[in-house]
């Protein structure tokens, strides 16, 4: 067995059983670092936030060694005796860990509005503790689990090097449906081992962020639950990262290569697709331009749906772009699907049967070029099927 995923750097280990929530699939995992963590968030901006969620917001500024995560249920708006329950639950775990239960986030996800199984919950933490190990990075991400098809995780190399060894991250992640971040039910867990400082990890993840997560978009809904996560425990013995040092580049790249890596994952595993749809916007005059035809495009129902039959509808894509507040001049745009120009200011003459044949991919890549400046960015989607209907009415087990 190899180390890998949230294991991956130096001190962590992992692990995920079934607690019952579920029908013999995993469902309640553990993160643990032999050392305190400088830890960094984002949450959801959901105003209707899960318990769980609640504890690790306030948390999050203290030193951690823990993440529990438990899936199956969300733990939001089933009444304040779940808050308490969840109370209960971080100090058992601590007791069993012996560690301060402000040092242990906690994290859920599943139907919403059903009681907390704390019964199940608690009475599983010694098992959960036991089988902590580096080696079980893949049954804690089986763990987060919901509607997804396929587990997610990813880690990298920085390049940094350390006293001790060379500074690596790594990470976990899951989402399949609701899934429009600023953010949505999807959760990203991510460790390092790099010695850096509080501020630096927070600019560090909200860019990585910012520029994966929050660029995927499924089913344009955001969630009470959603969280990315990343705790820096320090055991590569770098010299420390801050905003300004050399290092600093090379951790935030890397770091923002592995949270587009798990959100393409994720997008990929978007609930009953069949396809991934990536969509490239370059040429734009600000950040914020590119972002928003980027996601409109990605998150348009009716293009998920043409892509879905295979069908070369490309003014859909026009419509979605026109119908952003970006800055852009229809006679300057260009408009490629699967690397074949079809829009350059006007509709051009292209082998539109060749096109309509590539839709049968499984990746479906629009590029679209504003011609306004030099800012570019990549946003994630899928197609819509009837399969997503299908669970999305209740006709599937899974949560």
């Amino acid at each position: 067995m190899d180390r890998g995923g949230v294991t991956y750097p130096e001190g962590f280990v992992a692990s995920g059983i079934n607690c019952g929530i579920k029908k013999g699939k995993n469902d309640l995992s553990l993160i643990f670092s032999e050392s305190e963590c400088v830890a960094a968030g984002t949450f959801t901006t959901n105003q209707f936030k899960s318990y769980s969620l609640l504890i690790s917001l306030k948390n999050i500024e203290n030193p951690i060694r823990a993440i529990l995560i438990n899936s199956g249920n969300a733990n939001a708006c089933n009444g304040k005796e779940n808050l308490e329950n969840s109370k209960k639950i971080i100090i058992k775990l601590s007791e069993i860990l012996g560690i301060p239960s402000n040092s242990i986030l906690f994290a859920s996800t599943g139907i919403i509005g059903k009681p907390l199984p704390y019964e199940k919950i608690i009475n599983s933490l010694p098992e959960l503790v036991e089988k902590l190990s580096t080696f079980s990075h893949t049954e804690a991400a089986m763990g987060i689990m919901t509607t997804d098809r396929k587990i997610k995780e990813f880690h990298i190399n920085t390049g940094i090097i350390g006293r001790k060894k060379e500074v690596v991250i790594g990470g976990m992640a899951k989402g399949a449906g609701m899934v429009n971040p600023n953010m949505a039910t999807m959760l990203a867990f991510i460790t390092t081992d790099a010695v850096i400082h509080k501020d630096a990890l927070k600019m560090a993840l909200k860019d990585a962020v910012d520029d994966s997560f929050n660029m995927i978009n499924i089913d344009n809904d955001t969630s009470t639950n959603d969280m990315v996560v990343c705790l820096a425990n320090g055991l590569a013995r770098n010299r420390r990262i801050h905003p300004d040092t050399p290092e600093y580049e090379k951790f935030a790249e890397s770091l923002k290569e592995v949270c587009r890596q798990l959100a393409r994952k994720i997008a990929e595993d978007g609930e009953g697709s069949d396809k991934l749809i990536e969509v490239v916007v370059k040429g734009g005059w600000c950040k914020k331009d590119v972002r928003r035809v980027a996601k409109k495009v990605a998150g348009s129902n009716l293009v998920k749906s043409a892509i879905a039959g295979n069908w070369l509808n490309w003014g859909r894509i026009i419509s979605a772009i026109g119908s952003t507040n970006a800055r852009i001049d229809l006679k300057k745009i260009e408009i490629s699907i699967n690397g074949i120009k079809i829009y350059k200011g006007e509709p051009l003459n292209f082998p539109e049967k060749e096109v309509e044949e590539s839709l049968k991919r499984k990746v479906v890549r629009i590029e679209i070029d504003l011609k306004r400046g030099k800012f570019e960015t990549i946003s994630w989607g899928c197609d819509l099927t009837e399969e997503y209907v299908r669970i999305n009415r209740g006709e599937t087990d899974d949560s």
